[in-house]
């Protein structure tokens, strides 16, 4: 493994042990012992429900929330809501949580995070842990969640139920890469209903999220790797996930999906990836760290005669805070529009995109 790779894992894995708020319980950062990317054939376990909503003895898991929401006078908003787990299988597991709100009607793109070592059970259900002050929950029934995240005077609290039936990807919930092996399912469309607080205004939200639910002994390596994630949400009651994966070499090493219909019936697209076409409109770079980013795209999916528009609604949607620099990444609410055999479309989406974030230098590490 060349020292650029070893680096940019050393900075995903231990950046999990960061303090980030001064309420937070943390670690001492560590490194996980590395003795080669793990093999990516290994024999896959069914996924069971709701068994493996909960935590795995995995190298990386994590639990992940977007979606769309309104409140009671219809102003929208966009949120992001997720817990990373790293564990090294000698310590207890290190948890980062993260949450971003976007107010549409300003623009305006708020983030916050918390950290704590080990997984704190605060009570029943499937799992219910604490992240420093924030609580988050997985009920006994399949596809329900709820998490309680405030800081200061912004905040957001929702209980969120599916609506639909779980989507799993590569048909049996599991993807082999060149990086490692991951078990990866999504509840692409889920019941939001709980109470938002932005600038200590008070807001009763409804709306729909997506749940991503990834674990597995594989690695995170940072730019050039990563990825341009989609979940789209059209308006006719289809979802749609697409991935688009960049190798250590930063070249694409594939473009894959899976699309539900409206009426529940899940196809996975992986079989037709020569007829799935993703080509970047514009781009945006950040002031604040740096890395330029994709910003507006179209799709063309042959196997569903269907092509899309999806563009950011805002420019600004990057995450930075509770990871080091390296695992900067820009998670943002966007718009849909196309058409599907030739009728139109429209929906609402968000958008991942890992990768584009240079690490900052380690002195012991330059060249002399």
């Amino acid at each position: 493994m060349s020292i650029r790779r070893l680096l940019l894992l050393m900075l995903f894995t231990v950046g999990l042990l960061m303090t980030v708020t001064t309420c937070v319980k943390s670690a001492e950062p560590r490194v996980v012992p590395v003795d080669a990317v793990p093999d990516p054939t290994v024999t896959p376990l069914p996924v069971t429900f709701p068994r493996d909503e909960g935590g795995h003895e995995t190298r990386l898991e994590w639990w992940y929330h977007s979606g769309h929401l309104q409140s009671e006078s219809g102003r929208e908003f966009g949120f992001h809501f997720v817990v990373f787990k790293a564990d090294d299988g000698l310590n207890e597991p290190n948890l980062v949580s993260q949450l971003g709100i976007l107010d549409v009607e300003t623009g305006e793109h708020y983030e916050f995070a918390r950290a704590e070592a080990g997984m704190r059970q605060i009570g029943g259900g499937l799992m219910t842990i604490g992240i420093a002050d924030w609580v988050y929950g997985l009920n006994p029934i399949e596809g329900a969640h709820t998490f309680i995240s405030k800081s200061g005077d912004t905040g957001l609290s929702l209980n969120l139920e599916a609506v639909a039936p779980v989507m799993l990807h590569n048909k049996i919930g599991w993807l082999p890469t060149e990086l490692g092996s991951t078990y990866y399912y999504s509840w692409p469309r889920q019941k939001a209903v709980g109470e938002l607080i932005l600038n200590g205004e008070t807001f009763q939200v409804t709306g729909t999220g997506w749940f991503d639910h990834q674990w597995g002994d594989f690695f995170v390596l940072g730019k050039p790797a990563g990825w341009q994630w989609f979940a789209v949400q059209l308006h006719d009651g289809g979802s749609l996930m697409i991935t688009q994966a960049r190798g250590i070499d930063g070249e694409i090493v594939e473009t894959y999906g899976t699309y539900m219909s409206p009426d529940g019936n899940v196809r996975d697209l992986r079989e037709y990836t020569d007829g799935i076409e993703l080509s970047v409109l514009g781009e945006w770079t950040s002031l604040d760290s740096g890395a330029t980013y994709p910003s507006g795209w179209s799709l063309s999916i042959d196997s569903l005669s269907m092509e899309l528009t999806i563009d950011p609604v805002a420019k600004d949607q990057e995450v930075q805070m509770g990871l080091p620099a390296a695992s900067t990444y820009w998670e943002g609410k966007a718009s849909v529009s196309g058409r599907q055999n030739g009728v139109q479309l429209a929906g609402d989406a968000y958008v991942e995109l890992s990768g584009y974030a240079d690490s900052e230098p380690v002195e012991w590490m330059q060249r002399r």
